[in-house]
């Protein structure tokens, strides 16, 4: 099997084989900030600027970045949640850059997200039950049977049980929640998840659960995740290549174990010097580059 790593920004998509299952190249996403009388853009931002990376089959690449360096937008561009301004995605070798909608939706059951907050991913008015369920209704061709079975059968999966059926979200803790969440995304077989800070809003003491819940469910489906988080010490755990990014830009692309022993630029090397010590003597600085 042909090796297609990013090792470097500037490598881009280096090829795309039968292993890939997201890829994407020269990724561009603009806001306008003003207009003219006439309602033409005038000045604009850019928050994502030329992107390029590519996941694979059974691989986690992680997206890091401090708050607000465009890793969240880059998940969504990813899936054509929102617009992209330019560029290209390609969703297991079917380009969605420019896709029908009755097509998108349908590449959206291969590709799902798992969302930061589950409190506001979920349905506050819906039982647990039609929120999994949710993804198939979308999509048709599922029996009721069918979509009762395969709720069960997930719900215990992500160690939840049936009482939880008809719950509603406000009844749950936050670790429950999550591995709704988590359940919902998985309902229609997928192959890709896109993982948004899927840890954040969870207490320290039930991140590892469900950290580990995401590694045996990837392990068991072959599932491809772009992992999204601003914590270097969890992405060490989890992630198998990063793309580091800075401002909308990707300033370093590597594989995991390489990355964290011989970072190249500046900017990984202040990430990494902010991972908490194991021991107070070992605690380094450096200040944040400009």
């Amino acid at each position: 099997m042909t090796d297609t790593t990013v090792t470097g920004v500037r490598d881009g998509v280096q090829s795309v084989t039968d292993e890939t299952a997201l890829a994407v190249s020269g990724l561009t996403k603009s806001y306008p900030v003003k207009r003219n009388l006439l309602g033409r853009v005038v000045q604009s931002v850019d928050a994502v600027q030329g992107v390029s990376f590519e996941v694979r089959r059974g691989e986690t690449l992680a997206l890091v970045g401090e708050s607000g360096a465009g890793k969240s937008t880059v998940g969504r561009l990813a899936l054509r949640l929102i617009e992209p301004t330019s560029g290209s995605i390609k969703v297991l070798g079917d380009d969605i850059t420019t896709m029908g909608a009755s097509d998108l939706r349908k590449v959206r059951t291969r590709a799902t997200m798992i969302f930061q907050d589950p409190y506001k991913s979920l349905n506050p008015r819906a039982q647990i039950r039609y929120s999994i369920a949710e993804p198939m209704l979308s999509q048709g061709g599922y029996s009721a049977s069918d979509r009762a079975e395969r709720v069960a059968r997930l719900l215990d999966r992500v160690g939840l049980t049936s009482e939880h059926l008809n719950r509603y979200p406000y009844e749950m803790s936050g670790g429950q929640l999550q591995r709704v969440a988590i359940a919902r995304a998985l309902v229609t077989d997928p192959e890709i998840v896109v993982c948004d800070e899927p840890v954040a809003a969870l207490d320290m003491s039930i991140r590892s659960h469900v950290v580990n819940l995401l590694r045996e469910l990837q392990e068991e489906r072959n599932l491809a995740y772009l992992f999204i988080s601003h914590d270097m010490s969890l992405v060490r755990v989890i992630a198998d290549h990063i793309a580091v990014m800075k401002r909308g830009e990707l300033v370093e692309c590597d594989d995991a174990a390489a990355l964290f022993t011989n970072p190249r630029h500046e900017y990984t090397r202040t990430l990494l010097s902010a991972i908490p010590a194991s021991h107070p003597s070992r605690r380094t600085f450096r200040p944040a580059p400009s």
